[in-house]
């Protein structure tokens, strides 16, 4: 395994321009186990709507019937780089799996400068300018939060409009970005395969606590209401048991549990009926 320390320079670049590309990150045999879990999974959790290229799917990818992504934010290579990013406290929140069709418009992936991290994101197949890669607009995060103005602006202009970087990627490599960075995507086939890792920084002040208290819930709207998958929680119980008694995990339970992030319905399994 190889790890992927991010250097002084590197870190450097992340906090003024808002990302960094990691190349060849998995190997050969790692993405063909993580092409099989993920085709495994989503027929699984849309076995009742099967992928048309209509609309976007998306599920959580957690558990033990996907071992790889399971044992993604936990492992080193994203979680020391986080580490790096926003302080040995960072919350690993989700691994999580998508099928997009078409153009995704600009957006920062927070509401509020009082909650922010890193996605790791990663394509399982070449994207390119035209072809669905990622696509930002470097130090945005910096502006947080946006005026009307720029946000209406940005959104307003065509997505090849706006001056930006195009990430281009292939199989193997990772995209780190700040959450609060402005990005979108152009082109892509009817069926771009996107996966990501999410941590969150460890919140400081009441107010970045009672933020993310809130985006427990908040994730269940943007995640579970909206794609309407099998699954009816984010997190399973055996997730939250932590099992293999990892340590970086059960910090994170403990510390969100403490804050209330998993208080709303349906972010943690329901337990059965007795």
């Amino acid at each position: 395994m190889q790890e992927q320390a991010l250097t002084e320079g590197q870190v450097s670049f992340f906090h003024t321009f808002g990302y960094h590309v990691f190349r060849n990150l998995f190997s050969p045999d790692e993405l063909a186990e993580i092409r099989r879990e993920f085709d495994e999974s989503m027929a699984d959790q849309y076995s009742h709507r099967p992928y048309d290229g209509s609309e976007r799917h998306w599920t959580v990818m957690m558990d033990e019937d996907t071992p790889l992504f399971a044992s993604l934010m936990e492992d080193p290579r994203f979680l020391e780089p986080a580490r790096q990013l926003f302080g040995p406290e960072v919350l690993g929140i989700i691994v999580d799996a998508n099928r997009y069709t078409g153009n995704t418009g600009w957006h920062p992936d927070t509401v509020s400068p009082l909650q922010y991290g890193v996605k790791f994101a990663f394509y399982l197949q070449p994207v390119g300018a035209d072809t669905g890669a990622l696509r930002v607009i470097p130090g945005t995060h910096r502006l947080f939060p946006f005026t009307e103005e720029f946000s209406e602006g940005v959104r307003s202009a065509g997505l090849r409009e706006v001056p930006c970087q195009v990430l281009e990627s292939q199989p193997g490599d990772v995209v780190a970005f700040d959450l609060r960075l402005w990005h979108a995507s152009h082109g892509g086939s009817a069926d771009r395969r996107m996966c990501t890792v999410v941590y969150y920084n460890n919140p400081k002040t009441p107010e970045e606590v009672e933020f993310l208290r809130r985006q427990g819930g908040d994730n269940v709207k943007i995640g579970l209401d909206a794609f309407r998958p099998r699954r009816d929680y984010l997190y399973s119980a055996r997730w939250i048991s932590n099992p293999n008694r990892n340590p970086d995990r059960q910090q994170w339970i403990d510390r969100l549990h403490e804050i209330g992030y998993f208080d709303a319905q349906r972010v943690i399994e329901a337990p059965p009926a007795a």
